[in-house]
Formats: structure tokens, C-alpha cells, sequence
């Protein structure tokens, strides 16, 4: 197997030869992977709702003012720390990017940036979708459209953690990018919807 397989992905460490007083409190430095920071196994599925009590735990653990009276490298440090567990905390709870995330521990990342997507069916089907935004007039069109691109985007989060359990990169990089594409498609459509709500308003 390759040394990019979701079983040997190594961790790292959570003890290093200097650490910091926050990061004695909790076993965890800057290079401490975000499933690890939170205590959880490196994998798709996860309770989004869970991380939010641990969050809160580690940032009194780690916030700033607990090395308030240290030297300004230990404060600098603290809020490396902090900022560290802020990326992880909106990194999982937000599907996509932990797949992301994942793809980048498993040295698979940058193949979502550098390959486009090839599938016709699903390039029809999001240039049809936004051929329908653009021509949207009313809040019960924008309905139909987000919901067909939520259909999209769920059926592409069940189908993401088959591909990467079976290694099968190059399946996963594309679900990737398709989840990407129908995330942005959805933030466009919120955006027509608020321009919408607007302009009725002013009636």
C-alpha cells in the first residue's frame, strides 16, 4: 500500500523536546493534526455537534491570558495555538473542508486544485443549475434550485467517505471538487435569495 493510506497516516507528535505551559496543560503543539487536537480518529464520519464542548475546553486551555505574565515569544506561541485550534475547529465541523483536510493528510490535497472535473453529466447538471439561477425571479424558483444542488451536495458527502476508505484517490480528489463546485453554487443561490428578499422588502 501506498504511504498515503488512511491507516498509516502518522500523527504527530503531541510531545515535543520545548513545549509551552498551554501546551503541557493539554499534550498538544502546532503540529498536532486537527483530529487529533480534538481526540477524535482520522476519518470522515464525525459528530459536528460534539467538537463544540472540546473547543471550548482547549480554548480556555490555551487562550493567551494564561501566559500573560510570560515573555512575548510564550505569547506569541499562545496565540499560534489558539489560531491553530480555531482552523481546526471550522475545518471539521465543515464537511467539505474536513475532506479536504483529509485528502491533504493522505498527500492528496493539491490534486483538487490541479485537475478540473471531467464528468459531463455533473458539468451539465451545474450548468443548468445556473442557467436556472440566473434566471430566477422569485423566491419559490430559488426553492427548487437550492434544493436540487443540496440533493447534489449530499449525495456527494455519502459518496466521499466510500472513496477514501478504499484508497481510491483519484474518485475521492473528484467528489472533492464536486462537493466544492455545489458548495459555491448553494453560497450563490443564498446571495440571490437575500437580493430577492431586499428588493421585496422595498415594496
Amino acid at each position: 500500500k501506498a504511504s498515503s493510506s488512511p491507516t498509516r497516516i502518522k500523527r504527530a507528535s503531541a510531545v515535543a523536546v520545548s513545549l509551552s505551559p498551554s501546551e503541557r496543560s493539554v499534550g498538544v503543539n502546532l503540529n498536532t493534526d486537527y483530529f487529533s487536537l480534538f481526540g477524535l480518529p482520522v476519518a470522515f464520519a464525525l459528530d459536528a455537534n460534539a467538537l463544540q464542548p472540546t473547543w471550548r475546553a482547549l480554548q480556555q486551555q490555551l487562550h493567551p491570558d494564561r501566559v500573560a505574565a510570560d515573555d512575548s515569544a510564550a505569547q506569541r506561541h499562545a496565540l499560534q495555538m489558539t489560531s491553530h485550534l480555531n482552523a481546526a475547529y471550522d475545518t471539521l465541523r465543515d464537511p467539505v473542508r474536513r475532506a479536504r483536510y483529509l485528502l491533504e493528510l493522505a498527500g492528496h490535497g493539491s490534486d483538487a486544485e490541479r485537475v478540473s472535473v471531467m464528468d459531463t453529466d455533473f458539468l451539465m447538471a451545474q450548468m443548468e443549475l445556473r442557467e436556472s439561477l440566473e434566471e430566477a425571479a422569485a423566491l419559490h424558483e430559488l426553492d427548487a434550485i437550492e434544493a436540487e444542488a443540496q440533493d447534489w451536495l449530499d449525495s456527494l458527502l455519502r459518496e466521499f467517505p466510500l472513496d477514501y476508505a478504499a484508497e481510491d484517490w483519484p474518485e475521492a480528489t473528484d467528489c472533492l471538487r464536486k462537493m466544492q463546485f455545489m458548495t459555491r453554487l448553494l453560497a450563490e443561490i443564498r446571495e440571490q435569495r437575500e437580493r430577492l428578499e431586499d428588493e421585496l422588502d422595498d415594496f
